[in-house]
């Protein structure tokens, strides 16, 4: 019996420092603003390990987009955070501390960004595609909306013509909830998408 007792209490205890250590590398998602100084310490964190957590940093925060594509190039939305705009921020400071950041980032407003490259036709007309932002089935208008030309990477040698547009919209963050976004993509041409993305598993 008491041998069991010290198994047991063997194993809680690696349980327990395992739970801690999952803690402290990918915290309890939800998306939260403003940021408290705690939060900014989790994104400095999270932001510090990128370069061992390799391709699955902030990768939530990416989706393609199989209905709206040219060739090889598909579409792709991204979603910019309050926080993951922090542990992007951290990912690229070397010699900065988590008090460095909390200092810089602290009261600091920051937009949420969701920016797109939609690809759809080649040759396509400027300004022509209409996305709309929706939570809780009411829309969410931006405070800024930017649309130019998406042109596909090449060399310098290569004439390209661009082959849909390159969408950046801003924000503010406190008029996004935590709860279900949905962004929709409609062209000119009558191709339609629609993105999801969960804030309830997202900061």
């Amino acid at each position: 019996m008491r041998h069991y007792l010290q198994t047991a209490l063997h194993w809680g205890i690696r349980l327990a420092a395992l739970c801690v250590g999952l803690a402290l590398v990918f915290p309890a998602w939800a998306y939260d603003v403003p940021l408290s100084e705690s939060s900014i310490r989790d994104a400095y964190y999270l932001g510090t390990r990128a370069t061992t957590l390799g391709p699955d940093f902030l990768r939530e925060y990416t989706q393609n987009v199989p209905e709206l594509k040219v060739g090889r190039f598909t579409s792709v939305v991204r979603l910019e955070t309050p926080f993951s705009q922090v542990a992007a921020a951290s990912a690229k400071k070397m010699g900065f501390s988590a008090q460095d950041v909390v200092n810089e980032f602290r009261g600091k407003p920051l937009a949420f960004r969701i920016s797109m490259d939609i690809c759809y036709k080649i040759d396509v007309p400027e300004n022509a595609v209409r996305v709309k932002v929706f939570q809780n089935k009411k829309e969410i208008v931006p405070e800024s909306y930017d649309s130019s030309p998406y042109y596909p990477a090449a060399d310098k040698y290569t004439r390209v013509s661009s082959i849909g547009e390159k969408v950046e919209m801003e924000f503010k963050p406190n008029k996004i909830e935590s709860s279900t976004l949905l962004i929709v993509i409609d062209t000119p041409d009558g191709q339609h998408a629609e993105i999801a993305f969960d804030l309830r598993a997202l900061r």
